[in-house]
């Protein structure tokens, strides 16, 4: 019941933001009194917290994934966009870090570092793809790396933004097209 609770309530974050579910949705679609979900997480919070840190060993497993099976920096990168592009479906999902950066205020203390951690975390392995781009030659990095990876996290998550807006997947792909034509494909 658990794991149920978490995919529903992370499928209403990434489709409404954080401040767009709540415990009677999350009943009514899993079938069941709101109680029964007190059980499991005490506060609105906690299970904001426990879906970030699910989502977040997720994504990391998924990033070690493209590093270990990418030939170069610009491959490992191209998969980055494909996952960001993935998120972004029809036009109408975020990924969960840009679906609750949008309600940052509706969010605790707690859940803004869980946030933070993790894109910290995408942050270090945008910066490794790029040392790693730059040094075999398959992503044009004309600057610092960590600035620059700070910048593509930005640009991925505000692509999927203009795609929910537009309600159109194409609005993500010519927004990363500059992100896209920076790698070597040879």
């Amino acid at each position: 019941m658990r794991e149920l609770l978490l995919n529903l309530a992370e499928q209403a974050m990434c489709a409404r933001g954080y401040g767009g579910f709540s415990y009677a949705d999350i009943a009514r679609d899993a079938g069941i009194r709101k109680a029964s979900i007190h059980h499991h997480f005490p506060s609105k919070q906690d299970m904001g917290l426990a879906v970030l840190d699910r989502y977040g060993e997720r994504l990391v497993q998924r990033l070690k994934l493209i590093g270990q099976s990418s030939r170069s920096g610009g491959q490992a990168l191209a998969a980055i966009i494909d996952l960001y592009r993935e998120r972004a479906g029809s036009g109408g999902m975020l990924c969960l870090c840009a679906a609750m950066s949008g309600d940052v205020h509706a969010i605790d203390d707690r859940i803004r570092s869980a946030l933070q951690r993790i894109n910290d975390l995408v942050i270090a392995s945008l910066e490794e793809i790029l040392v790693t781009g730059r040094g075999d030659r398959s992503i044009s990095v004309g600057g610092d790396p960590k600035a620059e990876a700070t910048s593509i996290l930005a640009m991925l998550q505000g692509a999927q933004l203009m795609a929910r807006v537009t309600m159109n997947p194409a609005t993500f792909d010519a927004a990363t097209e500059v992100l896209a034509a920076r790698i070597y494909r040879g």
